[in-house]
């Protein structure tokens, strides 16, 4: 019986020995409050330097989205330009073939006539040298022109291609910004369940203490309840048509913005009417019609690239928008011109 207790006694002090052994390995195994600590004060150092790079990269995708419609806008700008020295260089052509036929195929100045009706060898000399004169003159301009659309070709392809490495910066700054975010993400979550260890930390070292407080008083740490816990979104003009209108719009009323409408409302009336030419380059180009064509001002104007005033006139007005007071009119002149009774619109009268 003696022994029975004995052993009796052994064993359940061999289970108590490994209860409180395991007891100690599971307290003392999990990071202490000032581990804790130390692990949330640096995740909220990463955490603000991670936003502090965020707003950066922000800014820098703001700066770069501004370029790249700026840019936008320049590229828009040039292909008006480029149509506008096509057209120009086109009419420049055009007009040297002219010349070139009536001077080769039957004239007043054709070779032959000249031969034939020189007083002498030094007036058909000076008759053809005129001639030579015009022909050098055509080809020099043919090759001014031809040099402005191919330097205009060259901005174009240079800001299309600024335009290009703009965009690709903005792919990977989105992309830096997708993954920053995605590490904010991460690093939020990994405060949050730190701190949500250290709260408990914190409570189990409180528990601990009132239990080694408790111990004097031959309490081994009474039963604690720790409940729930709470832890705290119509179809764009030709290019060239906007070029040309904008050119011949300047050279008419380029001081009024409604007089510039009011010239396109009477071009417009003039390619619906039968009695003018259907398109608009039949209209401006149509002999004795346009001053500036015939002056050179429009040649210079296409040459050089109309202004944002001319150019956003003539979108309006081959986009539809017409001026009411003119709408019938079919002609106008400067109003120092002409008595001509009409409805006076930026200096013109129309009627």
């Amino acid at each position: 019986m003696i022994n029975r207790k004995h052993l009796l006694r052994t064993v359940i002090s061999l289970l108590c020995i490994v209860t409180l052994f395991s007891s100690s390995i599971q307290v003392y195994a999990k990071p202490d409050s000032k581990e804790l600590e130390k692990k949330t004060s640096e995740l909220e150092g990463q955490l603000d330097g991670l936003n502090s790079e965020l707003s950066s990269l922000s800014r820098d995708l703001e700066s770069t989205a501004s370029e790249i419609e700026k840019l936008a806008q320049q590229v828009e700008k040039t292909k008006l330009d480029l149509a506008a020295a096509k057209l120009n260089e086109e009419a420049q052509y055009d007009a040297m073939s002219e010349r070139i036929k009536f001077m080769y195929e039957g004239g007043s100045l054709s070779l032959l006539h000249i031969l034939f009706t020189s007083e002498s060898m030094g007036d058909f000399l000076n008759k053809a040298e005129y001639v030579s004169t015009i022909s050098d003159y055509d080809r020099d301009m043919l090759k001014d022109f031809t040099n402005i659309r191919t330097n205009v070709e060259l901005k174009q392809q240079d800001l299309e291609e600024q335009q290009d490495e703009l965009d690709e910066l903005l792919t990977s700054l989105n992309s830096k910004e997708s993954a920053l975010k995605n590490k904010i993400s991460s690093t939020s979550g990994k405060l949050a369940d730190y701190k949500l260890q250290l709260a408990r930390a914190k409570e189990a070292e409180e528990a601990l203490k009132q239990a080694q407080d408790n111990e004097t008083s031959g309490s081994v740490g009474g039963e604690s309840s720790t409940g729930n816990s709470d832890s705290g979104s119509s179809k764009p003009a030709n290019v060239s048509d906007v070029a040309l209108m904008a050119a011949i719009l300047q050279c008419e009323a380029g001081g009024s913005y409604k007089g510039m409408l009011a010239v396109g409302t009477v071009i417009m009336n003039r390619i619906a009417s039968s009695r003018f030419p259907n398109t608009l380059k039949g209209v401006v180009y149509q002999s004795g019609q346009f001053g500036p064509v015939s002056s050179g001002k429009l040649a210079r104007v296409l040459a050089k690239g109309p202004n944002s005033s001319s150019y956003a006139a003539a979108q309006e007005v081959l986009g539809g928008k017409r001026v009411e007071e003119v709408k019938n009119c079919l002609y106008f002149n400067g109003d120092r011109w002409t008595n001509h009774p009409g409805v006076n619109i930026g200096g013109n009268i129309f009627w």
